[in-house]
Parts: structure tokens; C-alpha cells; sequence
């Protein structure tokens, strides 16, 4: 691959994160309101998948319209498709800790980790240990950690997912019928 084609496959793989971003921040969004409303959190879950199809999608239709790729080239477009999707992610993850929580997602956790369902699942895991005591603990340090800290570890994750997600969205991209030369074409 020369220089050229890695630009233009870089370019496309940007527009094509904005898109898998979007895709990602109604994700969350959902998940945000499933909170409250459980049914939206399996939606959230269904549309977070649907991202990895998605991207698999544009991947093949990069192949098929602009330029044929192999298998590892068509893994790393998917790979930097989902890390400019966490970017974008990150930054509506921010805008959304800093501004618009007010701790939505602490208390949420909090009322979880004191149901009877969770407190016997905690004493389960740790037998001899003061389950109030730790959830009381991971409470406090849920409502320490700052927005832009909390942002971090989000982009963190995302980042090292992307590795992961590529492969299904790179078989995606991969799949289908080899798109014919230009030569083959006349």
C-alpha cells in the first residue's frame, strides 16, 4: 500500500469513525436511560453491536468503491474507524459527566449494591468480608473520581476494544464478492 492510498484510507476511516461515533454516543445514550428504564439499556446493547456490523459495512464499502484491501489492511480501517468513533465518544462522554449527570450514575449504583440480590451475590464473591464496608468504599470512590478521569478510563476501554471489534467489522468488510480490477472492469 504506497502512501497515497494509506491518506485516502485514513481520511475515509475518519469520516466513516464519525459515523460509528454516532452510532455509539446513542448507544450510550440509551444506556444512560436504561438506568431507569431497563428496557433501553437491551437496546443499548443491540445498537452497541449493530456498530460492529456497521463499521463492517463501510469497510467493504471503502473495498468495493475506492480500493481493494486484504485482510490486515481491511482490519486496520476498521481499527482506526473505531478509535476515531472513541474519540468522539470521549468527548460526548465528557460533556455528558461534566454537565449533564449530577450523579446519575453513582446513585444508580449505589441503590444497586444495597438490593438484598446484590448484597448476597458481593458476599458470595468475598466470604468474610464486610459487604456494607466495601460497598460503602466503591461508593466513595465512584463519587471521587472526576469527569475528565472518568472520561479516560472510558477512552481506555474503548481504545483497546477497537483492537478487538475490528476483527468481526474486518471479516464483515472482508466478505462479499472481490471487487473487480479496473483493468477486469474494461
Amino acid at each position: 500500500m504506497d502512501i497515497t492510498s494509506y491518506r485516502q484510507q485514513r481520511a475515509y476511516a475518519a469520516q466513516y469513525g464519525f459515523i460509528v461515533g454516532l452510532i455509539w454516543i446513542a448507544s450510550f445514550s440509551l444506556f444512560i436511560i436504561g438506568l431507569t428504564q431497563p428496557l433501553m439499556g437491551n437496546l443499548s446493547l443491540l445498537v452497541g453491536i449493530l456498530s460492529i456490523a456497521a463499521a463492517g459495512y463501510l469497510v467493504r464499502k471503502f473495498r468495493h468503491e475506492v480500493a481493494p484491501l486484504r485482510f490486515w489492511h481491511t482490519w486496520w480501517m476498521a481499527t482506526q474507524i473505531f478509535m476515531y468513533a472513541s474519540l468522539l465518544m470521549a468527548a460526548a462522554q465528557f460533556i455528558y459527566f461534566r454537565y449533564i449527570d449530577n450523579g446519575l450514575l453513582v446513585d444508580t449504583y449505589a441503590s444497586i449494591m444495597q438490593q438484598p440480590e446484590a448484597v448476597a451475590m458481593l458476599q458470595s464473591m468475598m466470604p468474610g468480608e464486610n459487604v456494607e464496608q466495601v460497598g460503602t468504599e466503591v461508593i466513595g470512590l465512584l463519587q471521587s473520581i472526576s469527569p475528565i478521569q472518568l472520561t479516560f478510563e472510558f477512552l481506555i476501554y474503548n481504545l483497546m476494544s477497537s483492537f478487538i471489534f475490528a476483527f468481526p467489522a474486518a471479516w464483515i468488510g472482508k466478505s462479499g464478492k472481490t471487487p473487480a480490477s479496473p483493468s477486469q472492469n474494461q
